[in-house]
């Protein structure tokens, strides 16, 4: 155990600039030694002329000459294996160039050659999902686009007939109206998106009731529960945080309006309010039928929905938005779920405290 304790701890000692220094000392040393051999071995069976041994200065150009032939060929051999990683990671690089995000260096010595392969596949591995989120953003976006644009035109060219009832003729207008509200509301979260993605800095910042403004979110969305006859069970207080307050207010209405949509009729909505000495809790929570464990770190994703039947209105943006939101306010947002009858979700907004 102690011989692999002290390989490691040597692994660990062997820097490249001590593994280079290292390599020039040997070749220096291997050419000094065979030039030796070699002119011991010509001396001792008489291949030498007896004048140039004696000679003061054409001794001196033949070791000369002998060894930078002999270190050249030496030095040609060794930096054959040093230029190998070098060339695997030029390799790399050309492949994950090439749009092949799966590429991963594997090299192990020195120590810096590990660090350069760790922080390679680091990356390869962050572009690889970043260039899945974009595809399926793409695929997503086109979906959600399509989908209402088709029905649109197709109750569109439907309501061209003169046969239609009357009853008929306002159920389909109703459809195109509500598929164009979908569209605007689409177009709208993608800019809200956008707008909020580049932003890094947080503009407009003041002290914020965020109890007052949750009840009025619940005001605005009282029609909506009212629909589904839905019990609203609130704890709130005054408690205060510092941030945007029309950003914070889509944040409350997000998640209010999304918890309206999961929970069954007749369900209920509890809105609690936690504070500490550094951070306020917000938390949201329905009775629905909760959601999958496997599609719950998704959840926040660009266009996923949870819901794969789309029974439920919605862009998959919402909860997007919201996340961006408050890691602007230098928050946190966590999804807490199981699946099963009314087994309920629980979003948890955490926010630095103010007094």
């Amino acid at each position: 155990m102690n011989n692999n304790r002290m390989m490691r701890w040597m692994k660990a000692k062997l820097t490249l600039s001590f593994v280079f220094s290292l390599m020039v000392f040997i070749i220096f040393l291997i050419t000094v030694v065979i030039t030796g051999v070699l002119f011991f071995l010509a001396n001792f069976f008489g291949l030498l002329d007896e004048n140039l041994t004696q000679g003061g200065i054409v001794l001196p150009i033949i070791v000369l000459i002998a060894c930078i032939i002999i270190g050249t060929f030496i030095s040609g051999f060794a930096s054959r294996r040093m230029v190998k990683s070098v060339r695997e990671f030029i390799e790399a690089i050309r492949r994950l160039a090439g749009g092949d995000f799966s590429t991963r260096l594997y090299l192990k010595n020195p120590p810096e050659y590990r660090i350069l392969s760790e922080n390679f596949n680091r990356m390869a591995e962050e572009l690889g999902g970043i260039e899945i989120l974009r595809t399926d953003f793409v695929n997503n976006f086109s979906h959600e686009f399509k989908t209402p644009i088709v029905s649109i035109k197709g109750f569109a060219e439907i309501l061209k007939y003169d046969d239609l009832s009357k009853e008929e003729r306002d159920e389909y207008l109703d459809i195109v109206i509500e598929e164009s509200a979908r569209l605007a509301a689409l177009a709208s979260n993608v800019l809200e998106l956008s707008k909020i993605e580049t932003q890094t800095i947080l503009t407009d910042k003041q002290k914020v009731n965020v109890g007052e403004q949750i009840r009025q979110c619940v005001l605005l969305l009282t029609h909506k529960m009212e629909q589904k006859q839905l019990s609203l069970d609130p704890e709130l207080h005054d408690y205060f945080a510092s941030g945007n307050k029309e950003l914070l207010n889509q944040v409350w209405l997000n998640l209010l309006d999304n918890a309206i949509k999961f929970t069954p009729e007749n369900g209920t909505i509890s809105i609690e309010m936690k504070r500490t000495a550094e951070a306020l809790q917000i938390l949201f929570r329905d009775n629905g039928k909760g959601i999958d464990p496997e599609a719950v770190p998704r959840i926040f994703d660009k266009f996923y929905q949870a819901d794969t039947s789309h029974s439920t209105k919605g862009n998959g943006l919402g909860l997007t938005i919201v996340q961006r939101i408050v890691n602007l306010h230098g928050g946190t947002i966590v999804c807490e779920s199981e699946r099963g009858p009314a087994a309920g979700t629980t979003f948890i907004v955490t926010l630095p405290s103010e007094t």
